[in-house]
């Protein structure tokens, strides 16, 4: 008895300290706080410092070079002197500044506005998968807690039947076996309630760590209702249009080409000769002091330039391999195009049929409601048997349950099929 009460009162205890939330509550705490979506954020800022340097290779770099050296010989260290020695220094700093270079710094700077934007991307479409998941955790929490009403109502029926029942065995009106049909049937329903509780333990479990709650905390959920006709006002030609040329996927399957276009021109660079201007002071020449390359530098500037006239090809099949890629790269667009094409139809005709099946079995739990009703009617007159009375007792609850489950997948779905189109 003791253990009872206590339980009722933890249990009243957690639900006055629990965290109510809304669907949008939870989906907006997801987005802030789910790790996917942190880790995504990090990738967007990655793809900006490599933007940012992208833009800096076009720009002037100051660099110095110091070297010494030591040989078996002596040698001449400076002209016009007699200084020999084994060992030498040189030293100078200058400033260098591409102009030309085949291509291939705004070919990079390109490139990383790409990886920028897939990131971009990517990001999106990590929050529209939290989103989705929230959702679908979140309306299997209402589903489950409607099913344990359900589940209740049954046993608060069969519970004041089996009262009845040991009045009517006492007076033998009915038999041992009727009492014991209607006890088996509490029991399974305490059973389905006992896995009720666990399922919505589990899944607020679930939520917490999609929201970013700690183990400790406690959340409750708001039920909600759900339209009856969520495909009024789709338009489905043009859903699946846009979703083709404009939603995540389409854009990511897009900067693929672009990347692959871009890849192609770096390499073609490699064929081209490379342009520099450069200024530079220090020593060009050894000498025998490290003080004396101070004091004696000079200044240089000129422009340099380099070339790898001939490679055996080597340049010119990496420039035709990256157009193979390109090509890849587009027939990978293309098939892209024709899975959304198949994953949107896919998302809207499930729509209809779960529509159709709400429908279904709203008017299937309507019909149970009231052939329950008249059946207990039917026992209490002695119309029927214990068995008759059960399993429309049993119909009435499924009902409700199937109801509950058919309404959560369809609202599932239409989610879904939103979610194909960003």
């Amino acid at each position: 008895m003791w253990k009872r009460i206590l339980f009722v009162l933890t249990l009243i205890t957690s639900t006055l300290f629990a965290k109510t939330v809304t669907l949008d509550e939870a989906i907006s705490s997801a987005m802030k706080n789910a790790k996917n979506v942190k880790a995504a954020e990090k990738d967007i800022e990655i793809s900006k410092l490599d933007l940012s340097s992208a833009f800096k290779t076009a720009l002037p770099s100051v660099v110095y070079n110091g070297q010494y050296q030591k040989g078996e010989y002596e040698r001449n260290m400076d002209k016009g002197k007699d200084f020999k020695s084994k060992t030498g220094y040189t030293q100078s700093i200058g400033i260098t500044q591409p102009i030309f270079q085949g291509g291939s710094i705004i070919g990079a700077i390109k490139g990383a506005k790409i990886y920028e934007s897939t990131y971009r991307l990517k990001y999106i479409a990590q929050t529209r998968d939290t989103r989705l998941d929230v959702v679908k955790t979140y309306s299997t929490i209402v589903k489950d807690e409607r099913d344990l009403d359900a589940f209740y109502a049954s046993k608060k029926e069969l519970e004041a039947r089996h009262s009845k029942q040991k009045i009517q065995l006492d007076m033998r009106l009915i038999t041992k076996t009727d009492l014991l049909k209607t006890e088996y049937a509490l029991l399974e329903v305490e059973s389905k309630i006992i896995g009720s509780i666990n399922s919505i333990k589990v899944e607020k479990e679930n939520l917490k760590l999609q929201m970013g709650f700690t183990s400790n905390e406690t959340v409750e959920v708001i039920s909600f209702n759900i339209p009856d006709s969520l495909t009024e006002n789709i338009d489905f030609e043009k859903d699946k249009n846009q979703a083709k040329e404009k939603s995540i996927e389409a854009l990511i399957a897009k900067n693929s080409v672009d990347l692959a276009g871009v890849q192609k021109v770096i390499v073609r660079s490699d064929m081209l000769p490379k342009i520099d201007a450069f200024g530079k002071y220090g020593t060009f020449i050894e000498q025998k002091k490290y003080r004396d390359s101070i004091d004696d530098g000079e200044w240089r500037a000129g422009v340099a330039v380099t070339w790898n006239i001939f490679q055996f090809g080597k340049d010119y099949d990496r420039y035709k391999a990256k157009g193979l890629e390109e090509d890849r790269e587009l027939i990978k667009e293309s098939k892209a195009k024709d899975d959304i094409d198949l994953k949107v139809t896919s998302a809207y005709l499930d729509l209809l049929k779960f529509e159709k099946i709400k429908d279904s079995k709203h008017k299937a739990m309507l019909a149970a409601a009231e052939n329950y009703t008249m059946d207990k009617e039917r026992y209490d007159a002695g119309l029927i048997s214990t068995i008759d009375f059960l399993a429309s007792e049993n119909q009435w609850r499924e009902s409700r349950v199937n109801y509950n489950g058919v309404v959560n997948d369809y609202y599932y779905y239409y989610e879904k099929y939103r979610s194909l189109l960003i």
